[in-house]
This record gives C-alpha cells, structure tokens and sequence, in this order.
C-alpha cells in the first residue's frame, strides 16, 4: 500500500458497496455525503503545442465528485515524492475539464498552499500518523510524518531494525481542514 491508497480510505471510508460511509473525510471536501464518485477516471484534451498543431493528452485527477449538477476534481498529494511544480502543472491540466478542482495537500507543506490559492485552487491540509507492521512478528507501531518505516520494531523479543520488514497497514486520526479564506488583497 501506498499513503495516497490509505488516504483514499480515508477520505471516503467506503461502506461496503462502496459508498460514501458517514464518517469520511471527503464530506468536509465536498458538502455533502449524497456524492457519486469516480477514482482515477480517465480524460483527454487538447494540448497546444504550438500555433497550427494540437495534440490529445490524458489526465486523470485522483477523485472526480459528481454532486447534483457540479463535477469536482480532487487531487490527493503524498509527502513522500512532494513536487509542487509537477503538482501545479496536473492541476492546471484539469481546467480544461474541470471548473472546481482541489487540492489535499500534507499539512507538512502548508507554505505551498497559498500558492496553489493563487492560481484559484481551493486547499486542504491532511495528517494522519501512519500504522505499520512488522512482518517478523505482526507488531504493529504508529508513526508520526512521512520517516517510514519505524527505525525499530517496538517488540522488545523481536527488534526487528530493517526497513523492508514493514508493511504500511493504515493511517490512525487521519483529518483535513481547510486552507484559511484569503481575502484579495487591496491594489498597490
């Protein structure tokens, strides 16, 4: 598993048909829990490449929200591979298909979310401590931020220290909280 899988979870905390459970994240996101969604959902548009050619390219946001009448892109970012650059030009990307689209975001890296409010996004910030277990002897151990995997299995019989022997299982007291409203500042 990967932190953006278990940050899936826990933004939808799906019931067993797959839908929206009560207690998901996404209903902060979103406004509502009445939602349709789609993962990773595949979309192509015209990329200019230049005056007289244009080329089809793909994008897929991580979650597209179909509520009532609006469809949102939702794009999840990890803190383990963090590229705000890269982040910024996907996003970009879906304005070709896409009026609302926004961000969650590491709360690590709050000092990039105003600029993604810059360019119109809107911003969540995400935590959560991560639960690994070692599969020497089952033990599982939370984490706090993105070191992974514990340095030391907390089994004091096994003590396990390397790295590989630890699968990411979840994510404990995951929460997201919006980015603070910014008024537009007054002209120079």
């Amino acid at each position: 598993m990967t932190i953006e899988d278990e940050l899936l979870v826990e933004l939808l905390k799906p019931d067993i048909y797959g839908n929206v459970g009560k207690e998901a994240l996404i209903i902060r996101v979103v406004g509502s829990r009445k939602i349709d969604y789609l993962l990773e959902e595949l979309f192509y548009y015209q990329d200019k490449t230049d005056a007289f050619q244009r080329t089809w390219s793909k994008m897929s946001p991580d979650i597209v929200v179909n509520k009532q009448e609006e469809r949102i892109a939702i794009e999840v970012e990890n803190d383990v591979q963090w590229d705000f650059q890269a982040s910024l030009r996907q996003v970009k990307k879906y304005r070709a298909e896409f009026s609302d689209i926004r961000l969650i975001i590491p709360e690590d890296y709050v000092r990039f979310a105003p600029l993604y409010k810059k360019e119109g996004f809107r911003v969540w910030l995400w935590s959560a401590r991560r639960r690994w277990r070692c599969e020497k002897c089952e033990t599982v151990t939370e984490t706090k931020g993105r070191v992974a995997p514990p340095y030391e299995c907390k089994n004091t019989k096994c003590r396990n220290k390397n790295g590989q022997d630890f699968t990411l299982i979840g994510l404990v007291d995951a929460d997201i909280r919006e980015f603070p409203y910014l008024p537009t500042p007054p002209a120079p």
